[in-house]
This record gives structure tokens, C-alpha cells and sequence, in this order.
């Protein structure tokens, strides 16, 4: 069976090394709900190391409105933050596609967040929008060609659940 495995990575290799040419004219559709669970367990994976954010839990609500549970070591207290969600991913912006979110509440901080650049890589605050560069949080050549086959995500919530539909396509 060992050597079969090989071979199959090979020709997954070789897929995603022609940027999936062979597969041309593909188009998938898929509707992903994600749990705020593993959000948040790939929040605490992307934050391992931070020296400045000790937690962040985002709990998930209905009408694209997220809160954000954010313990830094520049604040003795915990913020408990709303943000609203953008009903899609922004796939027009420069370099990668930008997660975007509004805040409705502690507007002041946000500013004094992003002139302290407490935010880790990839996460910045532009007034009260919080933009999220998905580029940023990618780490591998293959993981960057999987996001450019991607052409649009759209966003909504319910309680406790993110839900992506996804547009994926082969040119």
C-alpha cells in the first residue's frame, strides 16, 4: 500500500503543480458551514508566538454580526468587540483577497490598535473597518495556488455557524 500512497501524492503533486491544467473547465459550488469552533482553533493556531494578543474567541451570531473576545497584554482588561461581517470576501483588492468587518462598538480603541500595531500580521484597522488579508495567513506555494482558483466567497451567519459559499474554478 506504501507505494501506491507515493505515487498518488505524486500525481496530487503534479495537479497542483500545473495549477490543476488537467482539470480545466471545472466550476464547484459548495456551501461550507464552519463551526465558530474551528474558527477558533485556527485563530489560536495563527496565533501562536503573538507577544502581544494572548486570546481571541469570536462567537458567531445571526445577520453577519461577529463578537471577538480579545485579551492583549497592552490592556488589563478583556475587549468584547461587534463586528459586521461584509456579505462577501473581497476578491477585487489588491495583492489577496480581504476579509472585511465593521465595528459597532469601541471605535476609539480600534485606532489606538492599529496606531500601537498590536495586530498581528495580515490584520489591520482602517477607521472602524477591520480588514483581514487572507494572503497573509497562508504559508505555502500550494496553499496560495488552492486560494487563486477560488473566485468569490459569500459570507453569512448564524448562531454559532459561518456559513461560505464558495465558488471554485479551474481556467
Amino acid at each position: 500500500a506504501n507505494g501506491s500512497e507515493y505515487l498518488m501524492d505524486r500525481v496530487f503533486q503534479k495537479l497542483i503543480d500545473s495549477n490543476f491544467s488537467d482539470l480545466k473547465g471545472t466550476v464547484l459550488n459548495a456551501s461550507i458551514p464552519v463551526p465558530q469552533g474551528l474558527i477558533n482553533e485556527l485563530i489560536e493556531a495563527s496565533l501562536r508566538g503573538n507577544k502581544t494578543i494572548v486570546s481571541c474567541i469570536i462567537f458567531a451570531h445571526p445577520r453577519n454580526r461577529v463578537s471577538v473576545h480579545l485579551k492583549t497584554t497592552m490592556l488589563p482588561w478583556p475587549l468584547h468587540l461587534r463586528l459586521k461581517l461584509d456579505k462577501a470576501v473581497d476578491f477585487a483588492s489588491y495583492s489577496s483577497p480581504k476579509i472585511r468587518a465593521w465595528m459597532e462598538n469601541h471605535r476609539l480603541l480600534g485606532r489606538l490598535g492599529s496606531t500601537f500595531n498590536a495586530l498581528p500580521e495580515g490584520i489591520k484597522i482602517y477607521g472602524n473597518q477591520v480588514v483581514l488579508d487572507l494572503g497573509a495567513f497562508l504559508q505555502t506555494p500550494e496553499q496560495k495556488r488552492l486560494l487563486d482558483l477560488v473566485k468569490s466567497v459569500d459570507m453569512q451567519t448564524e448562531e454559532g455557524t459561518v456559513i461560505l459559499d464558495v465558488r471554485v474554478e479551474v481556467d
